[in-house]
């Protein structure tokens, strides 16, 4: 799994804005949800992983293939929900596109928690 774990996004070369509306979508995937105004310019939301730099992705994965090997694919069983754990955190954002939909604004809105966090933080102190 760790050699399929998105890339990292570069937020900061879409903050420059400018770029088309395909090379965002190219980067992000498909947007969650689009509206198109009356005057031509698009609203689009994205939701995508933090993800992980190419070098830390490939060490992991050359671990992982070592590991699976020692041990007959006995480490997937700690490996699996560890990789999830790693992908990093899901983003929203949104993505403002002018009538001809090159990017105009980008701005991140927010992220989800990952489901281990989530258990954490629901659990109640004992006092």
């Amino acid at each position: 799994m760790a050699f399929t774990q998105p890339p990292r996004v570069d937020t900061e070369a879409l903050d420059a804005g400018g770029m088309s509306r395909d090379v965002v979508i190219e980067r992000l995937g498909a947007p969650k949800s689009s509206v198109k105004n009356v005057d031509g310019s698009r609203e689009d939301t994205f939701e995508y992983y933090e993800g992980s730099s190419s070098g830390w992705k490939i060490g992991r994965g050359i671990f992982h293939l070592a590991a699976d090997f020692f041990t007959a694919a006995l480490w997937e069983i700690v490996a699996t929900p560890t990789e999830y754990g790693l992908r990093g955190e899901k983003i929203t954002a949104q993505a403002n596109f002018d009538n001809t939909d090159r990017l105009t604004s980008f701005r991140v809105l927010g992220g989800d928690m990952k489901p281990l966090e989530k258990k954490l933080t629901a659990r109640p102190n004992a006092s």
